[in-house]
């Protein structure tokens, strides 16, 4: 039983789908925290340029109405311009940015505010350099004619979004959010994999006998598995039907010979020399009998294969037809029965060969067996039939011929026509029905030339030629 259930399964399709889930949560929240990073960076730094410019532009204004004359009310009003800066980011929700500022006067220093940087892991900017880098915006404002000039460094803005502090801010949502979703999640899968689970309990309680179409799914999702399911338990039916067939046409086939050979072997030894002889020939005729059958069930066994399982090569049809034609030859010189091949030189085809030559076996057997002795067989082959689109086979004898009433019945198992002067197993032309079928052909049965005998017309598609 473990050699057919196999090594268990090492991977899980709900591991995987919920793993799946949580990257792709997981590479969402990237793209998001990237994309808030790089507006820090550019947008932010932006808009505290300008916030900068703004206020070097207000402590310019300043400067004009009191540099002059009163120093100490010009640092008053600064610092009343600070604490207006201070509170409106405090309002904002956000810490106020660090700033310098220098007022000169003529190239002499006038005012100059320092941050409280105590305790802070951050030091003032060059001032001799006067520009930004890469913690301080930077901007100048200027009043030539009173030779006044306002400087003004600002603190970068999101330098605190790149710190500890800042990247577990952004990863406290999804480190809190992942185990509430863990359990709610998981309950949602397994309600989504229920129906896959009752599908494979429903098929492991079957037993080996029972074939019948799985039950419809209203998903979707499982509508190709329960169709391929049904396929597959479609074909294993067709193929237990057709082994039971064979076992049954078997039997009923090889009972009549095996009895002829069971009384000939039985009569060898009672009566006289002439019984005796009549026993051997009863006995001879008993195993040939036998043996064709057997081989025609066996060739019915075949031609009843799963498409699937026949491979089609590049083979020239007319070698293979010529070969059968002189396999076939020996029974229709013993009855001085004359073999006609009509073909072109080449003709390429897509087919099975095994399958091809049973069916050229056949039609040729079955052309000499009911033709009478000194008779002539026509096999020819025809791939000139551009309108059709085919490429014909085609084999005439000279026998008693088919009633157009019967023949559609003498493609069925075992119908033998009344008075028919040779005796067979009734499985020749089922046989090649069956073959044609696989390399989509059709049959037909025709009168033979000039209205004698019987003419059988095989049918292949062009798109089977080379």
């Amino acid at each position: 039983m473990s050699a057919v259930l196999g090594a268990p399964a090492q991977r899980s399709l709900f591991g995987r789908s919920v793993g799946a889930l949580f990257a792709v949560l997981f590479l969402t929240w990237l793209v998001l925290v990237a994309r808030e990073l790089i507006d820090i960076g550019l947008l932010q730094v932006r808009n505290g340029q300008a916030e900068n410019a703004l206020w070097a532009g207000l402590a310019l204004d300043r400067a004009r109405e009191t540099a002059d004359a009163q120093p100490q009310a010009l640092r008053q009003a600064l610092d009343t311009l600070d604490n207006l800066r201070d509170q409106e980011w405090r309002q904002k929700g956000h810490r106020p940015p660090f700033r310098l500022l220098q007022v000169l006067q003529r190239d002499q220093l006038l005012i100059e505010l320092r941050p409280d940087l105590s305790g802070r892991d951050r030091v003032l900017p060059e001032e001799a350099r006067a520009g930004e880098d890469t913690n301080w915006l930077f901007v100048e404002q200027r009043d030539d004619a009173r030779g006044l000039v306002v400087r003004r460094w600002q603190e970068r803005p999101g330098d605190w979004h790149f710190s500890l502090d800042g990247l577990s801010y952004y990863a406290r949502p999804l480190l809190y959010g992942l185990p509430l979703l863990v359990l709610p999640l998981w309950l949602l899968f397994r309600l989504g994999f229920a129906p896959l689970r009752r599908m494979g309990t429903l098929i492991s309680q079957r037993s080996a006998q029972d074939l019948t179409p799985l039950p419809p799914t209203p998903y979707k999702e499982l509508e190709p598995l329960v169709n391929a399911v049904n396929s597959l338990m479609w074909r294993l039916q067709q193929r237990m039907d057709r082994e039971h067939e064979f076992l049954v046409d078997a039997a009923h086939e090889l009972k009549t010979p095996l009895a002829v050979v069971q009384l000939g072997a039985e009569a060898l030894d009672q009566g006289d020399a002439q019984a005796r002889e009549e026993a051997r020939e009863r006995l001879r005729l008993g195993v040939q009998r036998a043996t064709h059958t057997v081989h025609q069930l066996l060739a019915l066994a075949r031609s009843g294969a799963d498409s699937l399982d026949l491979s089609k090569s590049h083979h020239d049809l007319v070698d293979l037809v010529r070969e059968r034609i002189a396999l076939s030859s020996g029974l229709a010189v013993q009855r001085r029965i004359e073999l006609e091949l009509e073909a072109p030189e080449h003709l390429e085809m897509w087919l099975n060969r095994e399958s091809m030559g049973s069916l050229v076996d056949n039609l040729v057997d079955n052309a000499i067996k009911y033709s009478p002795d000194g008779a002539h067989v026509t096999v020819s082959l025809d791939a000139t039939d551009e309108e059709a689109a085919a490429i014909v086979l085609r084999v005439s004898d000279q026998g008693p011929g088919i009633p157009p009433a019967l023949r559609e019945r003498v493609f069925e198992r075992f119908v033998r026509l009344d008075g028919a002067r040779c005796h067979g197993s009734g499985l020749g032309l089922t046989i090649v029905e069956r073959a044609a079928g696989q390399h989509s052909a059709t049959v037909r049965l025709l009168d033979g030339p000039g209205g004698v005998g019987t003419t059988v017309e095989v049918r292949f598609p062009r798109g089977l030629g080379g």
